[in-house]
């Protein structure tokens, strides 16, 4: 490089460096940001109710849920228990019973023998382990004798299920009486008897299928399952007939049960749509307050039928509906069914 261009570039080099840049000055007004914070505020909210609304719908499904899964718990413990405990060998096993319980015998080696059998059916506690329990050894001289039980009742309890007996049984007491005087003295014996219907109510638990009874059972009298239920018969919005067919009808319906009382189910298949019979079992003796109406082209009749039992001569009368169709010269009949 020669002299002229290092004192060119110097010069060049002198001017860089007397340029400055101007600084930058900082600004005094602020950016507004109120509107990306409300948003920001806004967004947070927003998001908060969306998370608490999802929270509350999902513990409702979820409370709904368990709610369904206890109650088909509940339900499947419920058909468990039923299904663990067997209605007919349960009635065998109280049926054992009470012939055990129902029957006192005067005999005292007898009543021992009793408390022995009754112990097999009761639970394994103190209470009915004790020989002396008042259940094991009833006072009185008289004697119990069971004529007969069907089963009534069964209730569910919380604890266990309560089988209730309708029970026939006679108390009778035995005494031994001096009657006469001197060579005509002796002694005879009066008997004093008196027969019950009451409900035995006995209450029963099982285990792994079998049964115990928990406490002693005890009387009640038997309820009346009797009602005053107010029953009203359909009424038949037909015209009452009194046309030229009613005495042919008349006719037919007791030719019609004369074959009903005797005939075997086969020969009543030509006169009923549905046959069936007495086949012998009782008489027919006649038909009273017979009402025929007309509908359309069939008729409709009701009647009392007076049928009688052969040897004994005791009536049974039934009121009977029989819907009859007419076939040619024919009668026919369609619906038959005691009222």
């Amino acid at each position: 490089m020669g002299f002229k261009e290092k004192i060119r570039k110097s010069k060049v080099v002198g001017k860089v460096k007397q340029v400055h840049r101007p600084k930058k000055e900082k600004s005094n007004v602020r950016k507004d940001n109120s509107k990306r914070i409300a948003f920001f505020v806004w967004t947070l909210i927003l998001g908060m109710l969306f998370i608490a609304t999802l929270s509350i719908l999902l513990s409702v499904n979820t409370r709904s849920n368990l709610n369904e899964t206890n109650r088909n718990l509940l339900a499947a413990e419920d058909e468990e228990v039923q299904e663990e405990i067997s209605q007919e060998q349960a009635n065998e096993f109280l049926s054992s019973f009470i012939r055990v319980y129902m029957n006192v015998p005067k005999d005292s080696d007898a009543r021992t023998e009793r408390t022995s059998n009754l112990k097999e059916y009761m639970v394994f506690n103190d209470t009915f382990n004790d020989d002396n329990n008042a259940m094991y050894r009833p006072e009185g001289e008289g004697t119990r004798i069971l004529e007969s039980f069907t089963l009534f009742n069964i209730e569910e309890n919380e604890s266990n299920m309560m089988y209730q007996y309708k029970v026939t049984f006679t108390n009778k007491l035995e005494t031994e009486v001096e009657t006469g005087k001197g060579k005509n003295k002796k002694i005879e014996t009066e008997v004093e008897e008196e027969q019950q219907t009451l409900l035995l109510n006995i209450p029963l638990v099982v285990e792994n299928g079998l049964f115990s009874i928990p406490s002693v059972p005890y009387f009640t009298d038997v309820p009346s399952l009797a009602g005053n239920i107010e029953y009203e018969t359909d009424s038949i919005e037909l015209e009452e007939y009194n046309g030229n067919e009613k005495e042919n009808i008349i006719i037919f319906l007791n030719n019609f049960f004369e074959k009903y009382t005797t005939e075997p189910v086969e020969e009543l298949a030509y006169l009923m749509e549905e046959p069936e019979t007495l086949n012998g079992s009782f008489l027919f003796e006649e038909i009273q307050d017979v009402v025929i109406y007309q509908d359309e082209e069939s008729y409709k009749a009701l009647l009392k039928v007076n049928f009688q039992d052969e040897i004994s001569g005791i009536q049974q009368v039934n009121d009977v509906e029989m819907d009859i169709s007419k076939n040619g010269s024919n009668f026919y009949v369609d619906e038959f069914k005691y009222k």
